[in-house]
């Protein structure tokens, strides 16, 4: 889970870091914390999908622009984001929520209020694991999306290889692709085969060393392509 934290004081994002190290860690839920000082910094950065959650401090100590203003640019560029206003001034608490704030936290708060506020947001910000479901003899079967390292094509079957055993399905491969290839992380990078990027141990000249040690060869004629958009992948996933 990514979490952004606009704040320009810093002993408010320890306190808050605080209470998100305990919030998650007693859900077993891992997270990465980004934060700013100000709201031109923050939206400079800022694209869709970029986080979560944010926590936002409504009264900002900049010239340019104050939280209310900074969460009404946010909106614009991001619907669905989840705001949390954390501030120590109660006047914007109704504005706020014609934003679509889903929480106003006034500080100081305690333990059980910023609980209570990320109950009500948990499930929403909580990634769900994505699956495709597939027939595995006369049952369906769900195989999660992160746990295929490639698939393949043999004899009428795909052969879905994953870290703990194989899936083997009756189905066409075009079927498969329509399944896989509208999510980013996975490319089709040989004839009948679909490798998972996340999986990759190591790009080469030819071939895909994957996380079970086996090797995934790439369409010669495609080879430039087919490293480019693994490239590319990589960069957008780290710099997310």
């Amino acid at each position: 889970m990514k979490i952004a934290v606009i704040d320009d004081r810093t002993e408010e994002i320890t306190f808050l870091t605080e209470y998100l190290d305990q919030y998650l860690g007693e859900r077993s839920t891992s997270y990465q914390m980004v934060c700013f000082t100000s709201g031109e910094a923050f939206l400079d950065h800022f694209r869709e999908g970029m986080y979560a959650v944010i926590f936002l401090d409504a009264v900002l100590d900049s010239e340019n622009m104050n939280g209310m203003e900074t969460a009404k640019k946010i909106r614009e560029k991001d619907p669905d984001v989840m705001i949390i206003f954390s501030t120590n001034s109660p006047d914007f608490a109704i504005e706020g929520y014609t934003v679509g704030a889903s929480g106003y936290l006034l500080k100081p708060y305690s333990y059980d209020q910023f609980m209570q506020t990320m109950d009500l947001v948990y499930d929403k910000i909580h990634p769900v694991r994505k699956y495709i479901e597939v027939k595995e003899k006369k049952m369906m079967v769900r195989v999660l999306l992160d746990d295929i390292i490639y698939c393949d094509y043999e004899n009428h079957y795909i052969r879905i290889h994953t870290a703990r055993r194989m899936v083997r399905s009756y189905m066409q491969f075009r079927e498969l692709s329509k399944l896989l290839i509208g999510y980013a992380q996975f490319q089709c990078c040989y004839r009948n085969i679909i490798i998972n990027m996340d999986q990759v141990q190591e790009m080469e000249h030819a071939d895909f060393l994957m996380s079970n040690g086996e090797r995934i060869p790439m369409r010669r004629q495609e080879r430039l392509e087919i490293r480019q958009k693994y490239a590319d992948y990589i960069f957008e996933k780290t710099n997310l």
